[in-house]
């Protein structure tokens, strides 16, 4: 293996163990203090709440089955070629990408800080993924 192959493979699981804590810190937070945090909202904000929590979630699956993919290709159970053709990538959507900033002041501490993690690992992964794709094609 390269030293990049090296390198990122290190990185890949070092932020593979990050973004499944923060996907394990998301699932005990809308398990445990979601329920009492709805019950306290009007109908609007439970509506927001639902939507950024929906919003979480599916940046965090969206990251976790990305670095799946990659651990996948460098243990060989798996093309790039593959992976890539299989949608293993960061797609930068629209529910991924919506600014932190403009959140609700109504949602939740815990909420805006999960999603706020979530954003900065997101684009961490963007970034790594560019990186990916460049070496790919050069």
């Amino acid at each position: 293996m390269t030293t990049f192959q090296n390198n990122a493979v290190s990185m890949i699981d070092r932020i593979y163990d990050e973004a499944y804590g923060l996907l394990i810190e998301a699932r005990n937070y809308m398990v445990y203090a979601m329920p009492a945090v709805k019950k306290s909202l009007e109908a609007d904000a439970r509506l927001e709440v639902t939507y950024h929590s929906t919003r979480l979630t599916t940046r965090l699956l969206e990251m976790i089955s990305w670095l799946l993919a990659q651990k996948a290709v460098h243990n060989g159970e798996m093309t790039w070629d593959d992976a890539r053709a299989q949608g293993f990538s960061i797609t930068n959507d629209d529910v991924c990408r919506v600014h932190e900033a403009e959140q609700s002041e109504h949602l939740p501490l815990g909420l805006k800080t999960l999603l706020e993690r979530s954003a900065g690992l997101y684009n961490r992964l963007t970034r790594l993924d560019g990186m990916v794709s460049a070496k790919l094609a050069a």
